[in-house]
């Protein structure tokens, strides 16, 4: 009544008087406008025009640079999203003051076979006192000690409260008797739904459900009472509760057999005891409630229809028989389904349907019989209005945004926009406290359209109107004005609820896939739009994302999820600048924390896994080719070393069917050539990214940066003075090898990228037998493993070519010449190496060999060289470190040993001195080992041009040469027999080796 006495209009006037006094006052004023913002809301929440939306927004665009105008918004998203927006537009209202529905009685009991009554119903009071609501909750506690179950109220009761003591006042939600006063009665018994029962014996029965239902909330409640006859007699009864829908509760109780006719069928009410001269005894007991159309079964109607009334709504005025006609005027798909779902579920139940009462039919003191015998005339039952029953009618919040203007939701936008370019009507950033107060009022709007978005005019008028673009376009803007004037840096906090509101939008659309797909293509996979978020923000997105995938894959999969994201990780994660590279974290080209990146580089790609993985196996291979071709085009090598170890988790993943799928995929769609590119690249790539690494903790390396067409630096050269190397290259050089040499912290588009080493990252390195060690920071700034290093792509390669061959999908053939192989990085690959040669693996292991040779200071690393000795035995797993004690460890792939011991000459001194001293062990500990290293072809050349590199400290090396010839049970007469070879002879005589 409030509603329809303008009273929303009246207040939200009165708002804007008090509230505008703030505007341009730096006092704020006393008076606290918070309850007055409740009242709208509450109001609001009911009923809301359009004449008192569009006042709305007036009062929110005089006062919006005061702190008024996000309690205004957050008020309109209140009773947007509230609970009394769930009901339905037209309803009976209930005083609690002798009011409720009479309908006609009948010559015969109608409901032989059991019964179902279903309505919607918002209560406003229960009207009890402290002592009906203890009884009320003892007897629930009982009734749920019997069936089972139990509920947080009724367990709270005192179980000394007496059962009838101040239970006068329970009021009726129907009641359904006969001339002798037997029937079928629910009530409230304070909270808590009662059903009881009487039959012609006199008995008595009653159900007390444990559901405590809440005041001033709707709900559809559903009763059914099942009979079902059985085969020797025994008839089978259950008394069920539906609430929204849902089966809550399932009792067995009794079915009452009634022999004479229905005298009574109140609603909200009991009959008064003037017209009943059998309820002397027995006091009305109306409800104070709003009730929608009232539906009563002859039957049981089941849960599944149920199900569908509740998902319907109570706006719905079924229609029957032929004059219902076919749902064909429809503006699109949504509504025609509507409608057709509704037409069918009408069919379903207009032959059990024994009365219904809609509340927009009421005329007068009579509500016709809107059922298919009441509608057709053959049975007139009209209901009759006990005292006084007036009709609310409303319109609610997503109607009236609906009705406001073209676009729907999306007249809230303007709102959150402090300027516009006169010109072109772009948004454009306008005063700081004016561009602060506007994107304040973003993430409500958002939530607002997220849920306005399922009205099917909303959904229409977004859809139509271009809506994901117009989104797109005002959340860059927003998040680039948040990024300039440094809101929200310090937690992130504002960021972090945009992110949710969007992706609310995102999710709650459920009618329309076109929509749908448009929202996560434009708002959520398009990472330009989060780049200036702060890094907890952007992680939350992705990890929003990853969550996505289980129930949103088709609709991920349907926006081109995964080229989106690689080519959103190319021009926001990167670390060498391109042409079409941006700025992330900041729009001032700041220092961008590089752990902070790699972070998030493999969070996106926890996404694009578990895209893949919920993908059917017959697009393993567009997935495949998708990440080939990425690899292939990106320069990124901290985005291609990782997209190399997720093909590697593809490969080597439990499933072993999935594994193998994925395996023929990579071969077939050109791995093994996309892995020659990349080597070719490394190769090309030399030596020139390797900083200069500085003796003290604190020393911070710098790293040239250059795009990615440059040559950059030079390769280091050695000393002129080859004979003079002191102890100091040589710790120098154990730095090199034992140390991640691209271990940026920080870097900066400028040419320069300086990185402070962690505390922590240096004093917690560790190495024992082969297993790394390593204690990092908690944070991904200064987590070492989110540190980039320059051998990761070759890490990667090892690891995916030793997983390939050690599950039998590549075999090894002839070893491919030098004379054939000349060329290979001198020009491009020919037909991605298909038409030049005949071994596609061979040369693949060729190539690892001289990308090794012409890096070794970049490329033969700690990681390098354990996964080449990883895959050369066969390890599980390098991750954690590789066990060389473990006796089992034996050499199965002496392809890729002979890769290691030919890049052995061309390595750093602490290199060979590790390779060295693991292969005096390996060939110790088994005879194997020792035997398949002595019967390899290439022994002992491969030793011998070991010490040739280092014959400048030949005497220091000459002890470990003894020591493994003795050890893998070679004699020095062998080594002197091969003095007819001339380049081994001449490196002997030259260095007096041989006496």
């Amino acid at each position: 009544m409030c509603s329809m006495a303008g009273l929303l209009g009246v207040l939200l006037r009165s708002a804007e008087n008090i509230f505008t006094q703030d505007v341009g006052s730096i006092k704020q004023i006393k008076w606290d406008g918070t309850p007055l913002c409740y009242c709208i809301q509450h109001l609001a929440g009911h009923s809301l025009s359009v004449i008192d939306l569009h006042g709305w927004f007036q009062v929110m665009t005089r006062t919006i640079t005061t702190i008024w105008a996000p309690h205004l918004m957050l008020a309109l998203e209140k009773a947007v999203c509230g609970k009394e927006s769930r009901g339905p537009a037209c309803t009976f209202e209930f005083f609690g003051e002798c009011s409720g529905l009479l309908a006609s009685g009948d010559s015969r009991w109608p409901f032989t076979n059991g019964y179902a009554f279903s309505t919607w119903i918002y209560i406003e009071s229960f009207a009890d006192s402290l002592n009906t609501a203890t009884a009320a909750a003892a007897i629930a506690a009982a009734a749920a000690a019997e069936s089972g179950k139990s509920s947080a109220m009724s367990a709270a009761a005192a179980a000394s409260a007496l059962a009838g003591e101040g239970t006068a006042l329970m009021p009726r939600l129907f009641s359904f008797l006969s001339t002798d006063n037997q029937g079928i009665e629910a009530y409230f018994h304070a909270q808590f739904l009662v059903v009881e029962s009487g039959n012609g014996k006199g008995k008595k029965a009653s159900v007390h459900f444990t559901h405590p239902f809440k005041p001033q909330c709707w709900y559809f409640i559903g009763l059914e009472h099942v009979c079902r006859q059985g085969l020797i007699g025994k008839a089978e009864n259950e008394l069920r509760l539906y609430i929204d829908g849902s089966l809550y509760e399932s009792r067995p109780f009794e079915f009452p057999r009634i022999s004479k006719p229905l005298a009574f069928c109140c609603i909200g009410t009991n009959p008064p005891p003037t017209t009943a001269s059998l309820q002397n005894s027995q006091p009305q007991c109306p409800l104070f409630a709003e009730m929608g159309p009232v539906y009563i079964f002859k039957e049981p109607i089941g849960p599944e229809r149920m199900a569908r009334m509740a998902s319907r709504g109570g706006d719905m005025l079924p229609s029957f028989g032929n004059g219902a006609g076919l749902p064909w005027l429809a503006t699109n798909d949504h509504v025609q389904r509507m409608a057709e779902e509704s037409s069918l579920l009408d069919a379903e139940i207009g032959s059990c349907l024994y009365v219904l009462y809609h509340p927009c039919l009421l005329s007068g003191r009579f509500c016709p019989d809107a059922s298919p015998s009441g509608a057709a005339g053959i049975a007139r039952r009209p209901a009759e209005v006990i005292g006084q029953v007036h009709i609310a009618t409303r319109m609610r919040a997503v109607e009236a945004i609906w009705a406001l203007a073209y676009g729907g939701p999306m007249s809230l936008l303007p709102l959150a926009i402090s300027n516009v370019h006169q010109d072109s009507l772009e948004p454009e950033k306008g005063s700081p406290p004016l561009s602060l107060a506007t994107a304040s009022l973003a993430a409500p709007i958002f939530r607002i359209i997220s849920v306005a978005i399922n009205h099917p005019g909303n959904n229409e008028e977004i859809y139509r109107r271009k809506g994901p673009e117009i989104l797109s376009r005002i959340l860059n803007y927003l998040l680039q004005t948040l990024s300039s004037l440094g809101a929200g840096k310090d937690d992130g906090a504002r960021d972090e609820e945009l992110v949710a509101s969007v992706v609310s939008i995102c999710l709650f659309q459920k009618h329309n896939y076109a929509l749908k797909v448009q929202l996560f293509s434009t708002l959520l996979l398009d990472l330009k739009i989060w780049r200036l978020c702060s890094y907890g923000v952007q992680k939350k997105l992705l990890s929003s994302l990853a969550d996505m995938v289980f129930t949103e894959s088709s609709v991920m999969r349907d926006a081109n999820a995964m080229q989106m994201l690689l080519d959103g990780c190319r021009r926001c994660y990167w670390t060498i600048r391109e042409k079409d590279s941006l700025d992330s974290f900041s729009l001032n080209g700041d220092m961008r924390p590089m752990g902070e990146v790699n972070a998030l580089v493999d969070e996106l790609l926890v996404v694009i896994e578990l895209l893949i993985g919920a993908a059917p196996p017959s697009m393993a291979a567009d997935d495949v080719c998708c990440l080939l071709g990425f690899m292939v085009d990106c320069p990124q090598s901290n985005q291609v070393a990782r997209v190399l170890h997720l093909i590697h988790r593809l490969v080597v993943q439990p499933n072993a069917t999935r594994a193998q799928t994925f395996a023929e995929a990579f071969i077939g769609s050109g791995g093994i050539e996309t892995l020659l590119v990349l080597l070719q690249r490394e190769a090309k790539a030399g030596d020139h990214h390797i900083p200069e690494t500085n003796t003290k903790a604190d020393e911070s390396s710098s790293v040239q940066r250059s795009e990615p067409g440059d040559s950059g630096g030079g390769v280091p050269g050695q000393s002129q003075n080859e004979g003079s190397l002191k102890e100091r290259d040589q710790t120098s050089e154990k730095k090199d090898f034992e140390s991640q040499p691209l271990g940026c912290g920080v870097f900066s588009p400028s040419t320069k990228v300086e990185r402070i080493s962690s505390v922590s990252e240096n004093t917690f390195m560790k190495n024992l037998g082969g297993i790394s060690l390593s204690i990092s920071a908690d944070n991904a700034r200064n987590n070492v493993y989110n540190f980039d290093k320059n051998d990761g792509i070759v890490v990667g390669i090892i690891g995916l070519l030793g997983a390939l061959v050690a599950r039998g999908h590549l075999k090894f053939g002839s070893p491919v010449s030098s004379e054939m192989t000349s060329s290979l990085f001198g020009a491009e690959l020919n037909d991605a190496g298909g038409g030049m040669f005949e071994d596609k693996v061979s040369l693949l292991l060729f190539a690892l060999q001289k990308a090794l040779q012409a890096a070794p200071n970049r490329l033969m690393t700690t990681n390098v060289y354990m996964a080449l000795l990883g895959a050369s035995i066969n390890a599980s797993s390098t991750e954690d470190g590789l066990n060389l004690y473990d006796s089992s460890n034996h050499f199965e792939h002496l392809q890729l040993l002979l890769v290691l011991l030919r890049a052995l000459p061309h390595a750093p001194r602490a290199f060979q001195s590790r390779a060295l001293q693991d292969l005096l062990f390996l060939a110790c500990s088994h005879p194997e080992n020792r035997s398949r290293l002595t019967k390899m072809e290439e022994w002992p050349e491969w030793i011998l041009e070991v010490h040739i590199s280092n014959y400048e400290v030949i005497f220091s090396n000459l002890k470990t040469f003894y020591l493994f010839s003795m050890l893998v049970s070679f004699p020095l007469s062998s080594l002197i027999a091969c003095k007819s070879s001339s380049w081994c002879g001449l490196w002997m005589q030259e260095n007096s080796l041989v006496q």
